[in-house]
C-alpha cells in the first residue's frame, strides 16, 4: 500500500498520496481537513478509471473549459466549469445546473490557471488538488509545457499532476518520501538553469549529492527498498512516481 509524503518550508509534511484507505482516513479527520479538489483540464485527455478514482477521493470536480469533455464521457458532472469557453461544447449551458459554467476572459492566463484561481477563491489556498488532463494533446505540445508553471510557481501549492501511470509534483528545499512502493519507476526531471543537487535513497540507482541536468540520467530509476527517498539540496525538480 503506497504512500507518498513532501516534507519542504512551502508545504510543510503533505500526504499526497495513500492507497490504503482506512490508514487515509485515520489520518484526515472530517472536521478541518484540506479540501481536495480534481481539476480536469483539456489537454490528452486521462484514462476514464483514473479520472474516477481521483474523482472518488476528492470533494470537488472542477474543469478547466475544454476539460468537460472528458468529465462527461467518464460520467461524472463538474461542480464548476471555469475558462474564456473557446472550447466548451455547444450542449454545456443546457446540461449543466446553472451557476457551473464561468466565464474568465483574458489572454494574462490560461483557463488552467484561471481554474485555480476559481479553486482557491472558493476552497481555500489550503486546496488539494489532483491535476488532470493537463498534458499535451496531440496537436499543442506548448499549452502541456504551459501548465507545467502551475506546478513550479513558487511556493509550491499543494498539487499533484497526475497521468495515466504515475503522479508528479515540484520539489526544492525539501524530501519526498515513498513508502512501501517497491518496483515503482522514480524518475527527477531538474528545472533549474543550472540544474539540481539531488540525493535518492533506497532505490536501485542511488545518488548521493549528485548534480542533475534536465536529459536521461534522472529519468527511470526504481523503487527497491520498503522506504525511499528523494531530497532536493539545491534547484528545483519535477519527481514523478508511478503508482
Amino acid at each position: 500500500m503506497a504512500r507518498l509524503t513532501i516534507e519542504d518550508r512551502d508545504r510543510d509534511s503533505w500526504v499526497f498520496y495513500d492507497d490504503d484507505e482506512e490508514r487515509q482516513a485515520a489520518a484526515r479527520p472530517v472536521a478541518g481537513a484540506a479540501p481536495r479538489i480534481v481539476v480536469l483540464a483539456g489537454g490528452f485527455p486521462p484514462p476514464e478509471d483514473r479520472l474516477r478514482a481521483e474523482r472518488a477521493r476528492a470533494d470537488a470536480l472542477v474543469c478547466a473549459d475544454g476539460g468537460l469533455r472528458a468529465a462527461w464521457a467518464a460520467g461524472l458532472v463538474p461542480d464548476l466549469v471555469v475558462g474564456d469557453l473557446d472550447s466548451l461544447p455547444g450542449w454545456a449551458h443546457e446540461r449543466l445546473p446553472a451557476g457551473v459554467i464561468r466565464h474568465e476572459p483574458g489572454a494574462e492566463d490560461n483557463d488552467l490557471e484561471k481554474a485555480l484561481r476559481a479553486v482557491y477563491a472558493r476552497w481555500g489556498a489550503a486546496a488539494e488538488i489532483a491535476l488532470l488532463g493537463a498534458g499535451p494533446d496531440q496537436g499543442r505540445s506548448d499549452h502541456g509545457l504551459a501548465n507545467l508553471g502551475v506546478l513550479l510557481a513558487e511556493p509550491h501549492r499543494r498539487i499533484v499532476w497526475v497521468d495515466a501511470a504515475g503522479r508528479m509534483v515540484a520539489l526544492r528545499d525539501g524530501r519526498l518520501t515513498a513508502d512501501d512502493a517497491v518496483g515503482a519507476i522514480l524518475s527527477v526531471l531538474p528545472w533549474s538553469a543550472g540544474g539540481a543537487t539531488v540525493s535518492e535513497v533506497g532505490v536501485h540507482y542511488p545518488l548521493d549529492e549528485a548534480r542533475l541536468l534536465l536529459g536521461g540520467r534522472g529519468v527511470s530509476n526504481e523503487i527497491g527498498d520498503e522506504t525511499a527517498a528523494v531530497e532536493m539540496h539545491q534547484g528545483v525538480a519535477l519527481v514523478w512516481i508511478g503508482v
